[in-house]
């Protein structure tokens, strides 16, 4: 008979990078910037993160997802949902601070809107 904690090992051993925990706020981005939703990221790794929707809003499957203190933009994934909270996979990142494309321009902006000054 297995105990949890060995199951709980497998499941860990199985992702590609190993997630930290953290609580920072962060920003799902829409419908080409028309439309957003606050989040709190919870874990994070270079290729994906656990996050916790502050609003029962439906959201798409893929959006950007703003890392608020870093200023990072993420293309991502919805990989699991669980109500409020839900694990995307990081298709692609934009650092936002310097960022000149005008592509990003939205996202840049919505970014600059929550940074604590």
């Amino acid at each position: 008979m297995e105990d949890g904690s060995n199951r709980l090992a497998q499941i860990v051993d199985r992702r590609p990078a190993l997630r930290r925990r953290v609580s920072f706020p962060g920003l799902i981005v829409y419908a080409n910037g028309g439309q957003t939703c606050d989040c709190m990221f919870r874990n994070l790794s270079p290729g994906g993160a656990c996050i916790v929707k502050m609003h029962l809003l439906r959201i798409p499957d893929h959006f950007y997802l703003i890392n608020i203190p870093d200023g990072i933009a993420y293309e991502s994934r919805v990989v699991w949902n669980k109500a409020r909270q839900f694990g995307v996979k990081f298709e692609s990142v934009v650092s936002l601070a310097a960022n000149t494309d005008p592509a990003f321009h939205r996202l840049k902006q919505l970014w600059l809107a929550r940074v604590p000054r």
